[in-house]
């Protein structure tokens, strides 16, 4: 089951003016910018070439040992457009592969079956909620 809302997403068109805009002006706090590509993006995404760069962010008052709740990624491979802004929400679950089945049987679609990602200590998967809106799952290994 899932245990708990872990972020929302925007795709942005300007990074450094969408960095800018949440960090200098609406006042969120930059936890960690990231730019990855590779296989591992390459199969949780279905997605050939693909490169990003994300930014986690937290919320003025939220606890630094929290998640971040908000996430910028813009996309340099291949370049996606920000129609709306939205790209995904993420949950936390607690056991992937079980949580896959479950949803797997009840005729949940996914991009890709978990993948243990070279660059965090998570696995990490994609599913599509009834209208085609991205969902990330992700199991924390370290815990």
């Amino acid at each position: 089951m899932i245990e708990n809302l872990r972020h929302a997403c925007v795709v942005v068109k300007n990074l450094e003016r969408s960095l800018k805009f949440y960090r200098d002006i609406m006042g969120l706090k930059m936890s960690k910018i990231l730019t990855v590509e590779g296989r591992d993006l390459e199969t949780i995404f279905n997605i050939k070439g693909i490169k990003l760069t994300y930014v986690k962010m937290r919320f003025p008052k939220q606890p630094k040992n929290s998640l971040p709740a908000f996430e910028l990624h813009y996309w340099h491979k291949p370049r996606i457009s920000p129609e709306g802004g939205y790209n995904h929400i993420s949950f936390t679950v607690k056991d992937m592969d079980r949580e896959y089945g479950r949803l797997k049987k009840s005729g949940v679609k996914f991009l890709s079956k978990p993948v243990k990602v070279c660059y965090s200590d998570a696995k990490i998967c994609f599913c599509l909620d009834p209208d085609g809106h991205l969902i990330e799952l992700i199991e924390d290994l370290a815990n």
